[in-house]
């Protein structure tokens, strides 16, 4: 008794969320007749009385007015069901379905479980005798591209809908978990190898360092004789003045040192990171080592071999 009252409840729950049926030429004709017969268990012989009153609670406005005036014409499910198609079942349904079925494409982001049924229910409800061998080819033809080259290998072997279901998972779930292992995989790996920031205050340093070179030689070349004691530079000996030119001499050979000694630092420092820079596989500077049109599709870019491109010792292959 407990388990009646349980189907009663889960049928009354599938009743209540069926949509109500209007007679207007929007609503599928199809769809609402399938859900009434599967929640009734209507067959073309059924007479139980209670189904059409089952039907009769979900017609509103027109429809439910042409069943109260026809409700003697029906003897069993079929008379009913007859007369209904017959009313309010478009003529060019089939066509538009068809239409419909031809044009349906697997979205990308779409699981091959959701688009298997989408395709399956079209079919029936075009021709509800179709063969499943017609169903697998509608399937086949709209299947995402990334599935259906490994499929057509297998379609001499394919019979059934449920084997094409049981292959066109096995192919999306391969697909899958290679996806994730290459996003995996190239997340891990460093392409090309990142700029040392912490070179750069040095840098800036020897740069600063430079432009005060410059100033002070512009200041020396304008003022040679400047000092702190300037008010008693008139007084100086020639002694004097000859050392202190001396001095400016020996200064100025030093800057002269130093200048070109931060030159090469930075020459050096801006080659250096120029060919830390380079493709490791061609050596040009245009594209990153990832990007590279004759990278190899296994092992290390470069060579092939089992380690990552920025651990090859082989020089770049494509010069």
């Amino acid at each position: 008794m407990t388990d009646q009252t349980l189907l009663a409840k889960a049928r009354k729950a599938r009743f209540d969320d069926l949509p109500n049926f209007s007679g207007h030429p929007s609503e599928d004709v199809e769809r609402f007749l399938k859900s009434i017969k599967n929640i009734t268990k209507a067959n073309d012989q059924s007479s139980n009385h209670e189904i059409l009153e089952i039907v009769r609670g979900k017609l509103t406005k027109s429809a439910g007015l042409w069943f109260d005036n026809n409700e003697s014409d029906f003897e069993k499910w079929s008379d009913f069901e007859t007369a209904f198609r017959n009313r309010y079942f478009p003529a060019t349904i089939i066509s538009k379905k068809f239409d419909k079925l031809k044009q349906r494409k697997q979205l990308h982001d779409e699981s091959i479980v959701s688009y298997y049924d989408d395709i399956v229910n079209l079919c029936q409800e075009i021709d509800s005798n179709m063969s499943e061998h017609h169903v697998i080819q509608h399937l086949m033809s709209g299947l995402n591209p990334k599935f259906k080259k490994e499929l057509f290998r297998r379609e001499s072997s394919i019979k059934t809908l449920n084997e094409f279901l049981k292959y066109a998972k096995l192919e999306q779930d391969l697909h899958d978990i290679y996806e994730k292992d290459y996003q995996s995989s190239s997340e891990s790996t460093q392409v090309y190898p990142l700029l040392d920031h912490t070179s750069t205050p040095s840098l800036t340093a020897m740069i600063k360092q430079s432009r005060q070179y410059y100033y002070q030689k512009k200041h020396t070349n304008r003022y040679p004789n400047y000092t702190s004691t300037q008010s008693s530079a008139p007084k100086r000996n020639s002694t004097v003045q000859r050392e202190n030119r001396t001095s400016i001499a020996d200064k100025q050979t030093r800057n002269n040192t130093q200048q070109t000694s931060f030159r090469k630092q930075i020459y050096t420092q801006s080659t250096n990171q120029n060919r830390s820079n380079n493709c490791k596989i061609c050596g040009r500077l245009n594209h990153r080592t990832n990007d590279c049109f004759h990278k190899r599709t296994t092992g290390c870019y470069n060579c092939g071999q089992h380690h990552n491109v920025r651990d090859c010792t082989m020089p770049p292959n494509f010069q």
